[in-house]
């Protein structure tokens, strides 16, 4: 079971998200800044608050009212066989007892009971039977069910989407306040519960099913939303307090969706499912080199705590940390992990910037350890271009932020693979250019390193999120024949929804492709050949010339002595940032 679409409306900075598509695996989420990616992450929890949408759209003036309420639609991806599962098993995961049922909706026929009691009972045998056949052929014909539900705030859901989770829509409902127990039988088959008999004046009478009326939230589609819900977990950059619980269960070894049980379910694992509880450490290792062990023990009062121990001699306890002692990003890393290791069924798992709590190198290895688990669905809020790189994510969503509202738009992770291949033919990375306003592209190194320097000490401009890079060869891409690719690049890498941002133009040197009618001698001398030369000679070639070392240095010469030798340089720099 997994999040198929979602669209948010009202809430924060959404007015109307759009529909969102999401994928089973790891899901991307990007966007600057106060885009809206927290506020994406706290709906996708499914239990958030009400914060209305402020703005001009909605509070036109300053005597105007918020009236809307916060709500968001969700389509639930649900495989049959989570749905026949629940019906046959208590939500524990223990067979059910033989006097605890689900519940689903039946129909009826529409009219009042007539003299003929018999008749009546049997045209509401009828009925139910109906309802029997229709929804045991939905359950046995289909693979999975799509289900579009509408939420407010604190999981409260509108009375449509509460019927609707009555069956699911597999035959039509007359009544909305009636229900029938059913199970499953020892030939995995559905039955209708069958109610005691009762005594009238003319004798025993067997009613042929029980009629309940109960509440909508006792029925099968919601005691699975219920489940799916508290099988999603949320981590940030926070220190969660979970080093330490009570020990109340020796069996539940479901971890809860704050982790507040976590070292109950460890402690479970470690001595329930030894071999578990080994791949789990290992694991730990993997992301946390420095971490070789995690164990938990029992306290006298019945607690249990976590250990960290970031030694090998695992003979000294006395060398061993309690889990609240270390970072932050240790607990986030031990329940996440926990949950991939322990769970066969679908988990929902919201991580917001995972570089914000572990090292980037930690980050990278946990993207790479749940890459492993596919089974669950991942949603990742991320600045990081590595993380992106190495997520291979099944879905991209770009938040954008203009005009007091968010939109979101989803990007063809393929398109970010080709993305990758013009990149690559340019000389740059991914990390290069993520997160960059503008790009501005330059010959080569010496200028990406030095025009810098002119814009701040000549032109006294600011690249206020412009990145100056460089291209890999110009020789490769201007010969003359090839020199429209330059600009087919340019126009894929900023064109459709993209991560990348637009260049604001390219600066290289003429290499003679244009005719210059100068016949001064400085528009016709190859600068870094002559630099080279007078190295040679001033120095007896005991100092070779470095374009990227050595022209850095004369630039700030220059800079500091001469900075009027590049106004016209400075100028021309700044006529381009003007562009963007």
């Amino acid at each position: 079971m997994f999040i198929k679409k979602l669209q948010v409306f009202n809430y924060k900075s959404y007015l109307d998200s759009g529909l969102m598509e999401f994928s089973p695996g790891v899901n991307i989420i990007v966007g600057r800044n106060n885009a809206g990616k927290t506020s994406l992450l706290e709906v996708l929890k499914l239990d958030f608050e009400n914060h209305p949408h402020r703005s001009l759209k909605t509070l036109p003036n300053k005597l105007s009212s918020l009236q809307e309420e916060s709500k968001i639609q969700i389509t639930l991806h649900i495989e049959k066989e989570e749905l026949r599962n629940l019906i046959k098993i208590s939500i524990i995961g223990i067979p059910r007892a033989a006097t605890e049922k689900y519940y689903f909706f039946a129909d009826k026929y529409e009219y009042e009971p007539n003299d003929y009691h018999d008749q009546y009972m049997s045209a509401i045998d009828e009925s139910v039977r109906y309802a029997v056949r229709q929804f045991k052929d939905f359950l046995e014909n289909t693979d999975f069910i799509l289900t579009s539900l509408f939420l407010q705030p604190n999981l409260k859901m509108e009375n449509k989407s509460l019927i609707k989770l009555l069956n699911f829509e597999s035959y039509k409902q007359a009544f909305k306040k009636v229900f029938y127990k059913i199970k499953y039988d020892d030939s995995d088959q559905i039955v209708i519960e069958e109610t005691t008999s009762y005594s009238d004046e003319d004798g025993i009478v067997q009613e042929p099913f029980v009629n309940y009326s109960g509440k909508i939230q006792e029925s099968i589609g919601y005691k699975l939303f219920d489940k799916f819900q508290n099988r999603i977990y949320r981590f940030q950059a926070e220190r969660l307090n979970i080093g330490i619980c009570k020990c109340e269960s020796k069996a539940d070894i479901n971890l809860k969706s704050n982790a507040s049980n976590l070292a109950e379910v460890l402690f479970i694992l470690q001595g329930k499912i030894p071999g578990m509880f080994a791949q789990f450490n290992k694991l730990v290792s993997d992301i946390l080199p420095e971490i070789k062990w995690i164990s938990v023990v029992m306290r006298d009062d019945t607690n249990v705590e976590i250990l960290v121990w970031n030694t090998d001699n695992l003979h000294r306890n006395d060398l061993s940390l309690p889990l609240s002692s270390c970072g932050s990003g240790v607990s986030q890393v031990l329940a996440i992990l926990y949950i991939l290791v322990s769970s066969e069924e679908h988990r929902t798992l919201i991580i917001d910037e995972p570089q914000s709590f572990l090292h980037p190198g930690a980050a990278k290895k946990l993207i790479e350890t749940i890459k492993q688990f596919p089974q669950h669905q991942y949603f990742i809020a991320t600045h990081s271009p590595e993380i992106i790189a190495s997520a291979n994510p099944s879905t991209i969503i770009k938040l954008q932020y203009q005009d007091c509202e968010t939109t979101a738009s989803v990007i063809n992770p393929k398109e970010i693979e080709s993305q990758n291949e013009i990149l690559a033919e340019l000389g740059v990375r991914l990390s290069d250019v993520f997160g960059a306003d503008s790009i501005l592209w330059v010959e080569g190194q010496t200028e990406e390193i030095c025009f810098p320097l002119i814009l701040e000490k000549v032109a006294r401009t600011t690249l206020m999120g412009i990145k100056i890079l460089s291209v890999n060869s110009t020789d490769a891409l201007l010969d003359g024949k090839r020199s429209d690719l330059v600009f087919d690049i340019y126009q894929k890498l900023t064109t459709g929804a993209t991560l990348f941002p637009p260049a604001i133009g390219f600066i290289f040197d003429r290499e003679s492709k244009t005719e210059v009618s100068n016949n001064n001698w400085l528009f016709k001398i190859h600068g870094a050949n002559i630099l080279s030369s007078l190295f040679q000679e001033l120095c007896e070639n005991k100092l070779e010339f470095r374009k990227t070392n050595h022209s850095k240095k004369l630039t700030e010469w220059l800079l500091k002595n001469k900075p009027d030798f590049l106004s016209d340089l400075a100028e021309e720099l700044g006529n381009f940032l003007h562009k963007k």
